[in-house]
């Protein structure tokens, strides 16, 4: 696979990110202490199995999400250590920390999708089967209105990798842009 613009960040430390989305300059704050995972399916443990450092947890049903939090400082270092080993043991899906539009206060939860669109129209089988060999991105739906855009997921989605990923693939040349996708909180 190619390798990806790194996003410089420690899992357990705040910091405020910048990446360019859709052809913008985006910034976020990253909340480590607050983290959203989604669990592969058939996996059975609970959270306070899996993640006792976790002080409260809160299943979003219809998100397939958990959102948890811990403390700060040495608990969410080892939390994100924990959710490591979980996603490399296969049990995670996903894990991001939960971020903050720091103007509005607005906090969204980064998703393993990322909407590509071409610049032009072409054959999608084979683009997106390069875009599965160099980013590891599988399809998740094609475009209703759009024939050269889908959405697809990041197959090994971990912190900010989609971030990453996104952005790798909006630096194609071919690509008319490419943006990860994000769930956001409905209110402040």
């Amino acid at each position: 696979m190619a390798a990806r613009a790194k996003i410089r960040w420690r899992y357990w430390r705040s910091a405020t990110i910048r990446f360019r989305q859709a052809g913008r300059r985006v910034s976020l704050e990253v909340l480590p202490h607050l983290v959203a995972l989604r669990w592969e399916r058939g996996s059975s443990m609970s959270v306070a199995e899996a993640l006792p450092e976790a002080e409260r947890s809160r299943a979003l049903r219809a998100l397939e999400l958990t959102l948890v939090e811990v403390r700060g400082g040495q608990a969410a270092r080892r939390l994100w250590q924990r959710l490591e080993e979980l996603h490399s043991a296969g049990r995670l899906r996903f894990a991001t920390p939960l971020l903050r539009e720091p103007v509005s206060g607005l906090r969204q939860i980064l998703t393993d999708e990322i909407t590509v669109r071409w610049k032009q129209a072409g054959d999608m089988a084979a683009r997106l089967e390069a875009l599965r060999r160099e980013f590891g991105l599988a399809l998740v739906r094609r475009s209703t209105f759009v024939e050269r855009q889908c959405v697809v997921r990041l197959e090994k989605a971990f912190g900010l990798a989609t971030l990453e990923a996104a952005q790798a693939v909006d630096g194609k040349p071919e690509i008319d842009f490419a943006a990860a996708n994000f769930i956001s909180e409905a209110g402040r």
